[in-house]
């Protein structure tokens, strides 16, 4: 269901007629304004005032009026003494004329007594009564649309009540959670923006709003002080700054060293230095028990405000600081610990970043130019077409458009902060107000942005129309980056950055500091060396999303109000006397008969700007590769791009419980988790140019969907037409034909954009060394930050990235490659390494007429195309034809990565740790002459079920003849470990039987649920001790859920903090996740050893890359980590963890009387955590001999 509403703005597009006077900017119309022609909104009718019309109508009432008035007074009588209700109207009282003034009478709609139930009350001036209209029938006859939501409502107030007290705390301390980070950011945003005194006029009447609606007796946060403080410490107003103490004091909150810094600092910068005052600010710390040697290593500070307290300090101490070079930052964890010796396992090569030392200014000095701006503006493959008339005309257009969107934006945005800044200075504003937010940047700033957003809604918005606060927010962060930026520019952390960076470049190419410092190591070690100035790890304060989403919203409300276009030029008529509006509000209805509000792009814009082809495209920093290596990962807020904010881990907004978790987190405890993400990130990559140019021109020529390009969706038919003569059963075909196109094309529009993006950016970086940045989930698990194009993505993708440094092939580097391309085809699975070096050395002609002529017309030239992973493959066959043509094959340098992948590696975790000896031998775990393929064994466990099902007249299993494929069971079985429904795996499998044509379409969804029990079934049958650990995994989430309503927590081995963000009145995940943990702390421990052997190594989720001359090495690391990691006692640890969480917290909570004691819940909770499931006999150290553990 669509509600389609126009917003018209007549005042921003009216004209004149002749006569001077306001004319509708509809035309022909005279009266009332005429819908545009791509409107879903209903026409107003117009009344036929013709003498047929009126004959008919007097027909129609030539009937006794007062006999059918009478019955109509009859059966409201009757109606009113059926439902005991009447009219009550007071006394009419006479008429007087009086002095005194009268209030209107005002009303109240009550909706409990009927929908349209008015309470007029009326006023009188010596009694009051009430005067009752009910509407008729509607108490004895309730409707059923009314009896829904009665029990809709009252299902909701009931589940409210039910939830737990300790829910209902915790809703309360969120709520005042976001209300105190909303008071923080706008106070910070004040100070930065020079706006102190109203700062702390806004943080006086907040505080005590705040401590009204929350009960709290006390903020308890020196933060927010601490802001006020440093912006009058700025301005040397000492009397400001004893103001905010004494405010302090009354709100019962203890300053901190920060705020005493920003006393110092105060007192440094005054005209007349009095040293008497700052012996008082020592005598008060040391009574406070705070040391003032702290000050200069724990606080934080921008601009010169280190070097005003030092001075301030000099008066009462000489020596006040002198850094301390002594490193503790070694690895706490069992698993990590022999790294700490850098001698051990040291190899005696180092990586190798591909870059010079005169290098370094000039990549430190691009990657700069790209964050400063928040953006990069790149070619467009899809530009790169013959021009003609059409795309002429249609840029020319286009660039006047954009022009005057330009002077009209920069108008419109200049009032908008006009605007903002008279309210704000005359306090209408009781909340937040975004002027000090957008105050600070450049009104061409904001500009460009509304610029970039009008091309993304344009080009994407003929098929898909986005949620409004979801762009709200979008562009609130995008001015939220720019703020960043501008902050850190202005505090002096950009200069000190760029220059420590430079330093820190300097190291990647010594190795001897490599040998001796990791790059986190070393990067605090730049930092003390080079003390003085602002501290750069400073952890930008995010904005709220209740402001991201009011800045967007205001900017918005521009585009709509200010974006127009001469439609006639587009249609390539003559133009229109009237403007257009771009943009338009629509409403669609969600989930429980909601409606959300949505920006819709008129089409015609839409069509410029495809028309257009326009040269370039545009991306924010944080979605393209970096230039230089990324700055390493030291803190839980400092890592990654080099002046630009990156999460260390991918939290939504509303996790403040998490983000605050993992802030007050031990930096060292973090340090495995800093290391490994510094080691992947630190890898250089170049691009596979000779395939990047064989898949452009696939996509130019209009897409392949059997090598996974898509079509271009501008080439899609178009429906045929509905014709009046029809019949309504042709009518209805070709309305579903319609609506089948329209779903085709906005799937095709998706992926064709999403191929766009991923080739224009690899296009960009082909004659460039680039890098990866990686951060993690909420679940530990590894992503590059760059979403569109990175080595995790498809098959495409990846086939055109190779690794920056070439090594040697060496001795058995070439048979690696071969055995790569076999494992790349699929075609030989289940065969030993042996058997696919012989079948590589038989195919050689064929991969050699592949890697030659791809596209040529005899068969073994198209040979590769019929791989699981096409491009992949050629790929590997150019490499590979490169490789066997050189003088001397281990002489030959490659840059292509060879891959070890996992078999299924959750349920080799889960085998492990259940020591399951039949699990372990399907997964490979056990040495074995050939690989065992679980997904080929499940598939056959789900024929033979099949077969006796078959044999006994079950009409599906004789349908699924034939069709019980490998392909068909594979992706259930790999996520069946992690968790999957029943129901997602039914519509896993569906996917897969619609994708086989001869399947009979009537047995789709009786044939999914069909095998979605099977290959449940045979997993269980497989893997017994698996299941056992998965049942208790389940049964530990339920019973902590059920009984302790928190959140899911748990520590890996490494040491991170996992919180499972789900509670009880949600649909809630039972299941811990173990396998995706394991996994994570895999990718911790194998990147950490490689890196100090020097070698290069990647990980895309259970596969690891690596060259082909180091594929032994990397294999050998990946087996140890392994088994060290199954050695720990991994679900012993987790049993006691959650004991001493959740099982003391309820023993002591029944010790008070707050639980009954008697609950069989809570007593059932101490069993289920501590009934750790049995072990079998299955020898871990079997997995070191295991050829195919990893293959």
């Amino acid at each position: 269901m669509m509600f389609t509403y126009r917003y018209l703005y007549l005042h921003d597009f009216r004209t004149l007629n002749n006569s001077g006077g306001p004319k509708s900017i509809f035309t022909n119309t005279p009266k009332i304004e005429k819908y545009a022609h791509y409107s879903t909104a209903a026409k107003p009718k117009f009344q036929n005032n013709s003498k047929v019309s009126r004959k008919i109508s007097s027909l129609r009432l030539k009937t006794k009026p007062y006999e059918e008035l009478l019955k109509v007074l009859e059966a409201r009588e009757r109606l009113l003494e059926n439902s005991h209700t009447g009219f009550y109207c007071p006394r009419r009282e006479p008429f007087e004329i009086s002095n005194e003034y009268s209030e209107p009478q005002t009303f109240d709609l009550n909706t409990d007594e009927g929908i349209f139930t008015v309470k007029p009350t009326v006023k009188h001036k010596k009694k009051k009564e009430l005067v009752k209209v009910t509407k008729a029938s509607s108490e004895d006859q309730t409707s059923p649309a009314k009896e829904k939501q009665n029990k809709k409502q009252a299902t909701k107030l009931k589940k409210k009540n039910k939830l737990p007290e300790r829910h209902q705390n915790l809703r309360k301390i969120t709520n005042h959670s976001y209300a105190v980070l909303a008071l923080k950011s706008y106070i910070e945003v004040n100070v930065n923006a020079d706006e102190v005194e109203k700062a702390q006029e806004f943080l006086v009447k907040q505080l005590d709003y705040l401590k009204n609606k929350y009960k709290i007796v006390r903020l308890d946060d020196p933060e927010v002080y601490n802001y006020l403080i440093s912006g009058w410490a700025l301005k040397g107003k000492l009397d400001k700054v004893k103001q905010v103490f004494l405010l302090m004091a009354k709100d019962d909150v203890a300053p901190n060293l920060q705020s005493y810094a920003g006393y110092l600092e105060c007192i440094a910068r005054s005209s007349i230095l009095d040293v008497s005052k700052i012996r008082n600010v020592i005598n008060e710390l040391k009574s406070k028990g705070l040391c003032y040697q702290d000050m200069l290593q724990q606080c934080v500070f921008k601009g010169d405000q280190k070097e005003k307290v030092m001075e301030a300090l000099e008066y009462v101490d000489d020596n006040i600081f002198s850094p301390s070079l002594q490193r503790s930052d070694s690895y706490t964890c069992k698993l990590l610990k022999p790294l700490n010796d850098k001698q051990n396992g040291a190899g005696e090569t180092h990586p190798n970043f591909c870059f010079k030392q005169e290098d370094i200014p000039a990549i430190t000095a691009r990657q700069r130019e790209i964050e400063d701006h928040y953006s990069l503006r790149i070619s467009s493959v899809d530009a790169k077409v013959k021009m003609n008339s059409k795309i002429q005309k249609s840029r020319k257009y286009l660039n006047e458009c954009e022009e005057d969107w330009r002077k009209t934006l920069t108008s419109a945005i200049k009032g908008l902060k006009n605007f903002e800044k008279k309210c704000y200075y005359r306090g209408y504003f009781k909340e937040e107000s975004i002027y000090p937010y957008i105050s600070v940047l450049e009104t061409d700033t904001l500009v460009n942005l509304l610029l970039q957003e009008i091309r993304i809604l344009a080009e994407t918005g003929e098929f898909f129309s986005p949620n409004e606060k979801h762009l709200y927010k979008t562009l609130g962060i995008k001015v939220m980056n720019h703020y960043f930026v501008w902050l850190n520019k202005k505090n002096g952390i950009t200069n000190k950055v760029l220059f420590i960076y430079q330093k820190y470049l300097s190291y990647l190419l010594d190795p001897k500091l490599l040998s001796e410092y990791s790059p986190r190591e070393y990067w605090k070690h730049l930092k003390k060396i080079h003390f003085s100035g602002p501290t750069i790890d400073i952890a930008n304060f995010t904005w709220p999303h209740g402001i991201l989403i009011k800045i967007g919203s205001e900017l918005y409300v521009l585009l709509q109000k200010n974006i127009a276009f001469n439609a006639g030029l587009i249609r390539r008529k003559s133009p229109c006397k009237v403007m257009t509006q771009a943009f338009y509000v629509h409403y669609e209805s969600e989930q429980e008969s909601k409606l959300s509000k949505h920006i819709k792009t008129h089409p015609l814009l839409c069509k410029l700007y495809r028309d257009a082809k326009l040269e370039y495209l545009e991306f924010d920093t944080t979605l393209v590769p970096m230039l230089s290596p990324p700055k390493p990962w030291v803190k839980f807020d400092s890592g990654g791009l080099l002046i630009t904010s990156t999460p260390f881990i991918r939290l939504n907004d509303h996790a403040l419980h998490q983000t605050n978790l993992y802030s007050k987190v031990p930096s060292q405890q973090l340090n495995p988790c800093f290391d490994s993400l510094n080691s992947l990130s630190n890898c250089p990559w170049i691009i596979n140019k000779p395939v990047l140019d064989i898949v452009i021109d696939v996509f130019q020529k209009g897409g392949d969907e059997s090598l996974d390009i898509p079509l271009n969706p501008n080439n899609l038919p178009s429906a045929p037409k509905i014709f009046s003569f029809m019949t309504k059963r042709e009518k209805a075909v070709i309305w579903k034909q319609k609506k089948d196109l329209k779903k085709k094309k906005c799937e095709t529009s998706s992926l064709w954009f999403d191929c766009l993006y991923k080739l224009s950016i690899a296009n960009h970086f082909r004659d460039s060394l680039f890098w990866f940045p990686h951060n993690l989930d909420f679940r530990g698990r590894v992503y590059p930050t760059p979403p569109h194009f990175n080595h995790l993505g498809s098959d495409m993708a990846r086939s055109i990235l190779l690794f920056a440094e070439g090594q040697p092939l060496g001795k058995n580097g070439l048979d690696w490659l071969k055995i790569q391309l076999v494992n790349l085809t699929g075609f030989r699975k289940r065969a030993p390494n042996r058997e696919r070096l012989e079948y590589a050395n038989e195919i050689m002609p064929v991969i050699v007429a592949s890697a030659e002529d791809p596209f040529g017309d005899k068969p073994e030239n198209q040979w590769w195309r019929t791989s699981d992973k096409p491009w992949q493959t050629l790929a590997c066959c150019k490499e590979l034809v490169m490789a066997i043509r050189h003088p001397s094959p281990e002489d030959y340098v490659s840059h292509f990565p060879v891959h070890q992948d996992g078999s299924c590696n959750g349920l080799q975790h889960y085998a492990a740790l259940g020591r399951d000896e039949l699990g372990a031998i399907e997964v490979n775990l056990r040495p074995s002459d050939a690989p065992q393929d679980v997904y080929s064994g499940v598939s056959a466990l789900v024929e033979r079920e099949r077969q006796k099902d078959a044999a006994n007249g079950v009409e599906v299993a004789k349908a699924l003849e034939g069709f019980v494929k490998r392909k068909v069971v594979k992706q259930t079985v790999m996520t069946f470990v992690y968790g999957v429904t029943k129901y997602g795996a039914k519509l896993q499998i569906l996917k897969q039987l619609k994708d086989i044509p001869d399947f009979p379409e009537k047995y789709y969804q009786e044939g999914a649920v069909y095998l979605m029990t099977k290959i449940f079934f045979s997993i269980k049958e497989m893997f017994t001790a698996t299941q056992e650990i998965q049942d208790w995994f389940t049964d530990c989430a339920e019973q902590i859920t059920r009984v302790s309503g928190d959140t899911l927590e748990w520590v890996t081995p490494l040491g991170l903090p996992v919180i499972q963000p789900y509670h009880k009145e949600m649909e809630m995940r039972c299941n811990l996740s173990s396998p995706e943990g394991k996994e994570s702390v895999m990718k911790y421990t194998s990147p950490c050893e490689p890196y100090q052997k020097g070698i290069t190594f990647v990980s895309v989720h259970d596969c690891y890359w690596t060259h082909a001359s180091s594929v032994e090495i990397m294999n050998k690391v990946c087996r140890e980590q392994f088994v060290s990691l199954h050695k720990e006692p991994i679900l012993e640890d987790l049993s006691a963890f959650f004991l001493d969480k959740y099982a003391r917290v309820v023993d002591e909570a029944i010790q008070r009387n707050k639980v009954k004691e008697k609950s069989a819940a809570r007593l059932k909770l101490r069993d289920i955590l501590s009934t750790v499931p049995k072990k079998g006999t299955f020898n871990l150290d079997k997995v070191l001999e295991s050829e195919y553990f990893f293959s």
